[in-house]
């Protein structure tokens, strides 16, 4: 009895572990099954890894080496292969140890750090070459000459200006000796306008070529002042599009009839106007636009758009100036009954003149004829009467006569 009791807890002992190993495994999830059941590796490449680098930065300066490299990682582990490629999850680093090398150039092997078990990597390239240099550092200034060299001709440059306008250079000692100035770095080719922003510096030998430093700071603020030539021209209006039917021409008011542009001096001489082109199409009546001035490449302009008031000239008011000009040629009746009034005005003149010279003559005459009378007396008196009836019936005739001409 107590054998049958001990032999059935062995039994229900065994059972309890066989259910427990059963549940351990399904809570370790499907993973660990597929690892036990497959074999398969899976392989990821992580590109661009940083190489950390182990020396004396206080006393030595590196240079000449690649700063990252490719890790190819391969496993059975999906999920950790995955974390391990991701760059922010992953927990290995390349790492160079130059702490025991001496000054010089050295073919240094790369070595992976925290690498999980369950991942094997491989480096490519797997050696860093390094130069190893006796650190130190100076001061340059910056000089602005290369932005000054690039100042298109006929462009003047009236101040330039660096800040700061010092920066220490720390390099290695031998690269320290090459090193000639500290240069602004730009890919301006020619400047032609005002220029204020900031550049990046580099070290640079007396060929141009940079070499390899530190610069505290990296950038530096650069304003130059650049003037240019420039000329007052006059705006020229020109026409463009179609003219509508029954129009002749259009007269054209501009609110700006000059302009001042600026640029090199040698462009500025081919240019005496800038061209305003007013398109008409569809221009019936007296119109206000806003139209652009055409201004030459590599120059600029005060005056980039003008108001134009745009004015039909009709065919109709062409004709009837043009038949007022010509009434007086085509009625030649006119102009005889003028040509034959002329004659007459002058025959009354001439008859009035004549006229005049009678009445005088006859004042004459009668004065005389009284101082006769007074020293003769009967006979005289005779005569006189006779005479002054005879200048009398004169001067009623001569009036008749001017009566007649007047009429």
């Amino acid at each position: 009895m107590l054998k049958k009791r001990k032999k059935s807890n062995i039994v229900y002992a065994l059972l309890a572990l066989f259910f427990s190993l059963v549940l351990f495994f399904n809570a370790n999830g499907s993973n660990f099954q597929n690892s036990i059941a497959s074999s398969e590796t899976f392989e990821e490449t992580a590109q661009d890894v940083p190489v950390t680098i182990d020396y004396d930065s206080d006393e030595y300066y590196i240079q000449g080496y690649e700063s990252t490299v490719d890790v190819t990682l391969s496993g059975v582990n999906r999920v950790q292969l995955n974390a391990e490629a991701n760059e922010e999850t992953r927990n290995f680093e390349v790492v160079a140890d130059l702490s025991e090398l001496e000054e010089g150039t050295h073919d240094v092997p790369l070595e992976i750090k925290n690498l999980s078990n369950s991942v094997d990597a491989s480096l490519n390239p797997d050696t860093l070459t390094v130069t190893i240099e006796k650190k130190v550092s100076k001061n340059f200034q910056i000089d602005p000459q290369d932005f000054e060299n690039k100042v298109e001709d006929g462009f003047e440059l009236d101040e330039a200006s660096v800040s700061p306008q010092e920066v220490t250079v720390t390099s290695g000692e031998q690269t320290m000796e090459e090193i000639s100035e500290v240069a602004i770095s730009s890919d301006l080719e020619t400047i032609n306008e005002s220029i204020s922003d900031r550049f990046p510096l580099q070290a640079v030998d007396e060929n141009g070529e940079e070499l390899s430093a530190n610069l505290d700071p990296q950038t530096a603020e650069v304003q130059l002042d650049v003037s240019a030539p420039d000329k007052e021209v006059s705006l020229a209006p020109s026409q463009t599009g179609e003219v509508g039917e029954g129009i002749s021409a259009f007269d054209f008011q501009l609110d700006e009839n000059s302009a001042t542009i600026t640029g090199a001096q040698n462009l500025l001489d081919e240019v005496d106007s800038l061209e305003v082109p007013i398109d008409v199409t569809d221009v019936t009546e007296p119109t206000t636009r806003d139209v652009n001035v055409e201004t030459p490449d590599q120059l600029s302009s005060d005056v980039e758009t003008v108001t134009v008031n745009i004015t039909p000239v009709f065919e109709d008011s062409d004709t009837e100036e043009n038949n007022e000009d010509n009434d007086n040629s085509d009625n030649p009746s006119a102009n005889e009954t003028q040509s034959s009034l002329e004659p007459e005005n002058e025959n009354t003149e001439e008859v009035e003149s004549n006229t005049e010279d009678t009445e005088t003559a006859t004042a004459e005459s009668s004065s005389v004829e009284e101082a006769e009378t007074m020293t003769e007396e009967s006979q005289e008196q005779t005569t006189g009467s006779e005479q002054t009836q005879n200048s009398a019936d004169e001067q009623v005739d001569t009036q008749e006569n001017e009566e007649e001409t007047e009429r």
